[in-house]
């Protein structure tokens, strides 16, 4: 008898995670059920969606799952994620109300993109390619270009704020500059720190001695605008930082003001809110580069974290290997 799985999923969504491909996977090893926007059914309808189901695949916006749904998981046994955070509709009370319940994501999966893009606006602001597209069009004596404007990476000191899979990746493609890394992270052992050549610092040695500093560190409320005033105003002329994690995790004021000096750059893929009000001075400021949440997978990688999420599942009702397992340690300092 094949397992029974739900897929809730929004219509706007469906057609590029869920192709023949995958459906007809699906449906040779599970029972499937594809729950087409279920954000618009009642509350209780929403919550007998998850009776008598063996497998849930969850998908981006997937409605909370509260403890009256919780409830009705009475034969659950795994949940597989397609995405990577899982605090929109995951509370850390399911690890006491369904312990034996398995949870996993793709983050494997999407942090690889994310770690290139955050190679890619680094390195376009160290080289201020911005600005030379710009200072091109108006200057035909291409020798008198400021040569302070043009930075290489090879040999600078980087920053890394946060030690998830997103910063292990951007760990793999930056050492090829022989980097100097320094990690702040509570869960980076010493041990761990000389294993894998890193330098376990703290907040304000990275932000005053770091050429780059990334972002990586989890959404969670007590990591809400850690980058305060007094960091960003550590932060040495010609520096570049890059947040692709969440906005949250910058008092955005505080950068904005910091910002105006013209003393660093700034690369920036998420704000709080998201997306920043029509007007909002990181729109127009020339020493940043704002993106609209473009640094995670581009749309033909998106069928890769849906595979992601199959193979689990397949995985786990045949007794193989499950990546990506969230236990509670981890869930409490991921997204």
């Amino acid at each position: 008898m094949r397992p029974k799985l739900l897929l809730p999923v929004r219509s706007i969504f469906k057609d590029w995670l869920l192709p023949e491909n995958i459906v007809r996977e699906l449906e040779e090893s599970f029972e499937l059920e594809v729950a087409v926007d279920p954000a618009e059914l009642s509350k209780n309808e929403y919550v007998e969606l998850y009776r008598g189901r063996d497998a849930v695949l969850t998908t981006w916006n997937t409605p909370f799952l509260d403890r009256e749904v919780i409830g009705a998981m009475d034969r659950l046994k795994i949940i597989s994620h397609c995405g990577g955070e899982v605090r929109p509709f995951l509370g850390p009370d399911i690890f006491e109300l369904k312990p034996d319940l398995l949870i996993c994501n793709a983050s494997n999966v999407m942090a690889k993109p994310v770690a290139e893009h955050t190679l890619t606006v680094t390195l376009c602001l160290l080289r201020s390619l911005l600005h030379f597209k710009e200072w091109v069009r108006f200057n035909e004596n291409w020798w008198e270009y400021d040569p302070h404007k043009n930075v290489s990476l090879l040999q600078k000191k980087v920053g890394i704020v946060g030690l998830g899979q997103i910063a292990w990746e951007f760990i793999k493609l930056v050492r090829p500059f022989d980097v100097e890394l320094l990690v702040y992270s509570s869960h980076l052992t010493e041990e761990e720190a000389r294993k894998e050549k890193l330098v376990k610092a703290g907040l304000e040695e990275i932000f005053s001695t770091c050429d780059v500093i990334t972002l990586s560190a989890a959404a969670v409320k007590t990591n809400r605008h850690m980058i305060n005033r007094h960091l960003l105003r550590m932060i040495k002329p010609g520096a570049v930082l890059v947040n692709n994690a969440r906005g949250m995790l910058i008092d955005e004021q505080a950068l904005v003001e910091e910002l105006r000096t013209g003393r660093f750059s700034a690369a920036i893929d998420v704000t709080d809110p998201e997306p920043p009000a029509a007007g909002h001075p990181l729109r127009d400021m020339p020493n940043v580069l704002l993106t609209p949440h473009t640094g995670g997978p581009v749309p033909h990688q998106r069928h890769w974290m849906m595979e992601e999420a199959v193979c689990n599942l397949k995985a786990f009702f045949s007794g193989g290997k499950v990546r990506g397992i969230i236990d509670k340690k981890r869930f409490s300092y991921m997204a």
